[in-house]
């Protein structure tokens, strides 16, 4: 089994925890060379084309398009043509994902720790022996009791307990079907939910019966579902379980909306054009309500949002901003421009330069330290249907404001098309935040870590104003800093706040 090798559902950045292959561009037995893109991989806020780093025949593929898979999880098997098919199986069944399974690596150092104590040593010493942090965590993740583990040590180790999983997960444990507890892949579980199918009524392939998810598309295929699958519209970007349903209801799914990933139609889809309804489903009750389910998207945004505000000590400073002058430059020099610079074109350069002027609010917070850096990376707040991404304008100092205008529109259009890249979207230095083509006069905005402040710009509008003594008239918008206090205090904050303010009301500077 040497030349069967895996492509697994690759990892992009620290929290990527799993991914919706959205698009296989290879089919089972074709051929694949090193940097062909062989399928599209959708995360929570971007699509991206995947490239095969490695050759041969794709024999197999494990996961179906619109299938959600965890980092590590096996998507599909690539092996030579003549390899036998019985062997390309068992390497699925044996898998081992990344989420679940431990380096081959540490296989030597687990045989030998085992080698240091007998079998009855063990068994005597059991009841005695504890187990360490890292072990409790595991075992709990796990569902394991940790109580029935074997140890090769003098204490319960995490190798223990994952040795101790496989080999329940392997067929080394109790039965699939044991006193009426059914065995089955987390996938083969949903699959079944969708396919109206009891999935103790399925047959197990693979090791103890466990139950996957082929087996229970086989299951479906002898008509052991709720009806016998039919292809409705090839075309439409869907999975086979919805398609299924779409031909139970009647529905042509080129009729149907797609709220998903990319204008993917959901099995939620299906179920509303299937009831007439036009929006989500309305749970009953004294005062009825609407039932909108977490998206990745908007779950990724509550994670990382409710640990920035309870973990970062935010700071606020507030100043007001004159841009009538600013206004009649932007008119300047837009005149027979090719790229139209907007406001926040002129705002994300001026805090360009302010950061240069003031480069220790250019920063990160990091464990080991503060990170200061050369150039500033502004990440520019997009509003989606259902969720937020902030693109980012790499060197936004060292760029004219045409080339920001250029960039930030062509940023904004592959946002909100999820055409976006990872490197496109990771690792700003600051960020801005700016509702005021909404409306909204001033705000406070929460910092995306690890970022160190992020600039909330309101509205511009006309306000009386002293000048002179006297009241005049002018254009003023309200912008607020928030700030990580760890890495910039108040003073700090108002040296890059003085700056900003000065470039916009003096804008020659911005367009020279």
């Amino acid at each position: 089994m040497a030349d069967i090798k895996a492509i697994a559902m690759p990892k992009w950045g620290l929290e990527m925890s799993e991914g919706t292959l959205a698009k296989w561009h290879v089919a089972e037995g074709e051929a694949i060379t090193k940097g062909q893109v062989i399928m599209d991989v959708e995360t929570e806020k971007i699509a991206n084309e995947v490239e095969a780093d490695l050759e041969g025949v794709l024999r197999k593929q494990v996961a179906g398009e619109g299938d959600v898979i965890a980092v590590g999880g096996l998507l599909g098997v690539v092996a030579p043509e003549d390899a036998d098919d019985a062997a390309i199986e068992d390497f699925v069944a044996n898998f081992k994902s990344i989420a679940v399974g431990r380096v081959e690596a540490r296989k030597k150092e687990d045989k030998a720790e085992a080698a240091e104590a007998s079998a009855p040593a063990k068994k005597a010493a059991q009841a005695d022996v504890k187990a360490s942090p890292r072990a409790k965590k595991l075992a709990k993740e796990l569902g394991v009791d940790i109580a029935e583990v074997p140890t090769s040590g003098k204490r319960i180790s995490d190798r223990d307990v994952q040795a101790y999983f496989d080999e329940q997960q392997s067929g080394g444990g109790e039965p699939a079907k044991e006193k009426g507890r059914v065995r089955a892949s987390p996938r083969a579980k949903k699959l079944a939910k969708e396919l109206g199918i009891d999935i103790a009524d399925v047959t197990g392939s693979g090791r103890g019966g466990r139950i996957s998810e082929d087996d229970v598309k086989a299951h479906a295929e002898s008509g052991g579902g709720d009806a016998a699958p039919a292809a409705v519209n090839e075309d439409v970007r869907t999975t086979p379980a919805v398609r299924k349903l779409a031909k139970e209801h009647n529905i042509d799914l080129a009729t149907v909306q797609g709220t998903g990933k990319g204008g993917r139609i959901t099995k939620e889809d299906v179920e509303r054009a299937a009831s007439g309804a036009s929006a989500a489903p309305v749970v009953p009750g004294e005062n009825p309500y609407q039932l909108i389910e977490l998206n990745n998207m908007r779950k990724t945004i509550a994670r990382r949002l409710t640990e920035a505000k309870s973990s970062i000590p935010h700071i606020y400073l507030t100043v007001d901003v004159e841009l009538d002058r600013l206004l009649a430059r932007r008119a300047k020099v837009n005149a027979g421009a090719d790229a139209k610079a907007s406001v926040n074109d002129f705002i994300i350069r001026a805090a360009a330069l302010a950061l240069k002027q003031v480069p220790e609010c250019n920063v990160q917070w990091h464990d080991d330290g503060i990170h200061m850096f050369q150039h500033a990376d502004i990440s520019m707040a997009v509003a989606l249907d259902g969720g937020l991404i902030t693109p980012i304008v790499r060197a936004a100092d060292t760029k004219s404001i045409h080339e920001i205008a250029a960039e930030t529109k062509d940023l904004a259009t592959r946002a909100r098309s999820g055409k976006l890249s990872l490197d496109e979207i990771q690792g700003g230095t600051f960020s801005i935040s700016n509702m005021g083509m909404l409306g909204i006069r001033n705000f406070d905005a929460v910092i995306n870590p690890p970022q160190a402040a992020i600039l909330a710009v309101g509205s511009g509008e006309e306000r009386i104003v002293a000048r002179n003594g006297a009241p005049a008239v002018a254009t003023v918008m309200t912008v607020t800093m928030s700030c990580d206090h760890r890495a910039i205090d108040g003073a700090l904050g108002a040296r890059f706040l003085e700056a900003f303010k000065d470039l916009l009301e003096e804008p020659l500077a911005l367009v020279i």
